[in-house]
């Protein structure tokens, strides 16, 4: 937001400036999942959550902090108590620094909540307010092969 696309610049141009767009479409840190997966990019210094493949993303807050919900059948359910402590796992950033309480993430489906105040997406860009903070960040995906990513405050 706020940025200036410069005249010469378009999408995909293969000498042209690069975008966070562009970047998200390939991130440096990735791990594929059955159904997509999860990644990171930079963005302005601060780490930005990549979700690829349309599956239908929905956030549920909890005392601790959160979990996003990615369902490749939007009527699955997530049983996050079935998920083994060992099913967890990091993927390139395990803890965030929030100043302002925001995570940003480049979600590749369209936009979706359980509550829209939790995740308002605008062109692909969702914002998650946690809370500022420390944030430990984890991924899992259950047997039933639903995505997973939680959130809880170090």
């Amino acid at each position: 937001m706020g940025a200036e696309v410069p005249e010469e610049w378009t999408w995909g141009g293969a000498n042209g400036s690069e975008c966070d767009y562009d970047r998200a479409c390939g991130p440096p840190v990735f791990e594929g999942t059955p159904y997509g997966g999860f990644g990171w990019v930079e963005v302005q210094g601060k780490p930005a959550l990549i979700l690829d493949g349309e599956i239908v993303t929905r956030f549920e807050g909890d005392s601790e902090g959160g979990v996003l919900v990615r369902n490749p059948i939007s009527e699955a359910r997530a049983d996050l108590e079935k998920t083994p402590a060992d099913g967890w796992r990091s993927v390139g950033v395990d803890t965030l620094s929030l100043t302002d309480g925001r995570l940003f993430m480049f979600d590749s489906a369209f936009e979706g909540a359980a509550d829209p105040a939790q995740i308002s997406a605008d062109n692909g860009v969702g914002v998650i307010t946690l809370g500022a903070g420390r944030w430990r960040v984890d991924f899992a995906t259950t047997v039933d092969e639903v995505d997973l990513v939680r959130f809880r405050r170090v």
